[in-house]
C-alpha cells in the first residue's frame, strides 16, 4: 500500500470526524436554545406592534401620574449637564436651544452632531458625563449606525438619562415618515390650530393645562402617530380648516379623512426600548414649546434641572435718575414728591392713591392744586413756579 492511499484514508477519517462534531454541535444548540427560551417571545414573532394598522383617531391613553414610578437611586450618577448636539454652530434652533438653556441657568455642552454617528466620550470614570441628550434634528437620532446606536442607549438605560429631539419639516420633506427604530409615524408640513396641552401628561411642571386658541404660528407642523402604550401627546392641536392635509397632490394620505386632535409634542414613557424621550414636532418658534422643553428638562433628569415655581419682579428705577434732561429726577422733583405724599395722605385719601400710581407725570391741575395749598398752608414752596421740571410719581 502506498504512501498516497494512506494520506488519502486519513483525510477521509478526519473529514468524518469534523462532520460528526459540527452535526452534534448543531444539535446540542438547537436543544438548550428550544428547551431554555422565554415562552413570552417565541422565535419570529416581533416584540412590538408595528405601524402598518390604520392609525386609531386617539392613540393616547392618560397613564396614572407619575408613571412610571421613579425608581430608586441605583442607576449610575450623573453631572447635571446637557449635551446638545446641534447641525452647525449658526443654526437657529440650535441657538434658540441654547438660549433656553442660558435663560433657565442649566449647565451644557454644544457638540456639532456627525453624520456617521458618532457620539463625544458619555462618561468619566465610572460617571455619567450628562444627565440629558439634546437633538436638534431628530433624524440625526435616528439614522445612528447600530453600534453607536446601541451605546446611546445602553447610557441612557444604565444612567436613566432621557433624550429629546426636535423635527422641522420643509418643502422637501415626505407627507408621511416612518421614524427609523421607533414606532411612529411623522405627518409633516401642516397648518394647525387651537394647540391644548393635556391635562393627563406627567411632564407638566411650570405649564398648565389649557387651550391656546387660534391659528398656529407657521405651515411646517409635523404631528406624530402611533399605536404603542408607550407614547403619550403633550401638546394637541386640529388641522385648519381648508388646509391641505399630508398626502400627494390633492388627495389627502391614507387615514387622514376624520382626523382630530394631532400630537405635536409626545413623550415616550420607556416602555418600548428602556430609554425616555420628548418629541417635538416644530423648533423653538412658538411660545409654548419653550415651556413644554423646559419642563421636559426637568422630567427627563428628575428634578436635577428645574426652575422652581417662585417668581420674583425686578423694577429698574434708574432711568427716572439718569435719563435724559426733561425726564429724570433732580432735588426739587423728589422733596416735591415727598411734601405732596404727605399733605394729601393727610387730607384727601383718593388724591393720595393717584400720587402712589407709577410712572405717572403730575398734571397740570395738581400743579395748581398744589400752588393753592402752599398759598393756604403759608410754607415756602419746594417747586419753583410753573415751569417747574416735571414730577414722576413712585412709590
Amino acid at each position: 500500500m502506498t504512501v498516497a492511499v494512506r494520506v488519502r484514508r486519513h483525510l477521509r477519517r478526519l473529514l468524518l470526524l469534523l462532520a460528526s462534531g459540527c452535526l452534534l454541535s448543531l444539535l446540542l444548540s438547537a436543544y438548550f436554545l428550544f428547551t431554555n427560551s422565554s415562552p413570552a417571545l417565541q422565535l419570529g414573532q416581533p416584540a412590538e406592534p408595528a405601524c402598518s394598522q390604520p392609525l386609531p383617531l386617539s392613540p393616547y391613553r392618560p397613564l396614572p401620574n407619575p408613571y412610571p414610578p421613579v425608581p430608586p437611586h441605583t442607576y449610575a450618577p450623573t453631572e447635571p449637564v446637557v449635551l446638545v448636539l446641534v447641525e452647525s454652530q449658526y443654526s437657529q434652533l440650535g441657538q434658540d436651544i441654547v438660549a433656553t438653556l442660558e435663560s433657565a441657568r442649566f449647565r451644557f455642552h454644544v457638540e456639532i452632531a456627525p453624520g456617521k454617528g458618532d457620539l463625544p466620550p458619555l462618561t468619566d470614570a465610572g460617571r455619567g458625563r450628562y444627565a440629558l441628550i439634546v437633538y436638534e434634528n431628530l433624524l440625526k437620532y435616528a439614522h445612528v449606525d447600530t453600534w453607536n446606536r446601541q451605546l446611546l442607549h445602553q447610557y441612557c438605560i444604565e444612567y436613566r438619562v432621557g433624550v429629546i429631539g426636535f423635527y422641522r419639516s420643509n418643502e422637501n420633506s415626505p407627507p408621511l415618515l416612518k421614524l427609523r427604530g421607533l414606532p411612529l409615524v411623522l405627518r409633516t408640513n401642516q397648518e394647525l390650530r387651537d394647540c391644548r396641552v393635556a391635562p393627563s401628561s406627567p411632564l407638566l411642571h411650570l405649564t398648565k393645562p389649557g387651550t391656546d386658541q387660534g391659528a398656529l404660528p407657521g405651515e411646517d407642523w409635523t404631528s406624530f402617530h402611533t399605536n404603542h402604550s408607550s407614547y403619550q401627546a403633550v401638546l394637541q392641536a386640529r388641522p385648519r380648516e381648508g388646509a391641505p392635509r399630508a398626502g400627494s397632490g390633492d388627495n389627502p394620505a391614507p387615514g387622514s379623512s376624520g382626523l382630530g386632535l394631532q400630537a405635536t409634542v409626545v413623550q415616550d414613557m420607556g416602555l418600548y426600548d428602556g430609554v425616555r424621550r420628548v418629541l417635538f414636532g416644530q423648533g423653538l418658534g412658538y411660545w409654548l414649546h419653550r415651556l413644554i422643553l423646559v419642563d421636559a428638562i426637568a422630567y427627563l433628569t428628575d428634578r436635577k434641572l428645574t426652575l422652581g415655581l417662585d417668581r420674583h419682579i425686578l423694577v429698574d428705577i434708574d432711568d427716572i435718575f439718569v435719563g435724559k434732561e426733561g425726564t429724570r429726577m433732580n432735588t426739587k422733583d423728589v422733596k416735591a414728591r415727598v411734601y405732596l405724599s404727605r399733605h394729601y395722605r393727610e387730607h384727601n385719601i383718593e388724591l393720595s392713591k393717584l400720587l402712589h400710581r407709577l410712572g405717572q407725570p403730575l398734571p397740570s391741575w395738581l400743579r395748581e392744586e398744589l400752588q393753592k395749598v402752599r398759598r393756604q398752608i403759608k410754607r415756602p414752596p419746594p417747586l419753583c413756579c410753573a415751569s417747574a421740571p416735571t414730577v414722576w410719581l413712585c412709590p
